[in-house]
């Protein structure tokens, strides 16, 4: 994980240094409402497929670099297996979680974005905890002939806590509010 924590601080350093004309993502309002869809990664990650809504608002702060706030419900469904005598059973359960955070998003060139969000994952479910949520994410918006935005993008979300991670696949509708 350090690795990629690293990498990512380094890619926001070099872009963050350049100069790079992008179109008006970066100065706009937007509203992105979406779904994203994870799976856990990881040898001790019990979580199986994870979906929910993922509203996010992007205020911007400068040509390409804006400020994202993220909130949203996400349901995942647990993989479980247990020992009991001398048998192996399999079964599943489920949880929903309320994660919200707030973090930069900097545009690298026209489209292509980069961003790092850091907040709370609040368990609302009995098996789900509440816990610290880092989201680094890389994605592409789309800029419709209406002026509003297709967001398309990874993150990767984990807690640092031993099978806390998710990879995670992220789909978003955006609605130009600056227009």
């Amino acid at each position: 994980m350090k690795t990629y924590t690293r990498i990512f601080v380094s890619l926001l350093l070099v872009f963050s240094s350049t100069q790079i004309k992008v179109q008006a993502q970066g100065r706009n309002q937007i509203l992105f409402i979406g779904t994203p869809m994870a799976v856990g990664v990881g040898r001790y990650n019990a979580t199986g497929f994870t979906t929910g809504l993922d509203i996010r608002y992007q205020q911007p702060l400068g040509a390409n670099f804006t400020i994202t706030g993220k909130t949203g419900m996400e349901f995942f469904l647990v993989k479980g297996r247990y020992r009991d005598d001398f048998r192996y059973y399999y079964g599943s359960a489920s949880g929903i979680s309320i994660p919200i955070t707030v973090g930069p998003r900097f545009y690298i060139i026209d489209g292509l974005h980069a961003g790092l969000n850091l907040g709370v994952d609040i368990g609302v479910s009995r098996i789900a905890a509440t816990a610290f949520r880092f989201e680094p994410a890389f994605g592409y918006a789309i800029r419709l002939p209406n002026q509003n935005y297709v967001d398309i993008g990874t993150s990767f979300v984990t807690s640092f806590g031993e099978g806390s991670g998710a990879f995670s696949f992220n789909f978003a509708y955006g609605l130009n509010l600056g227009r």
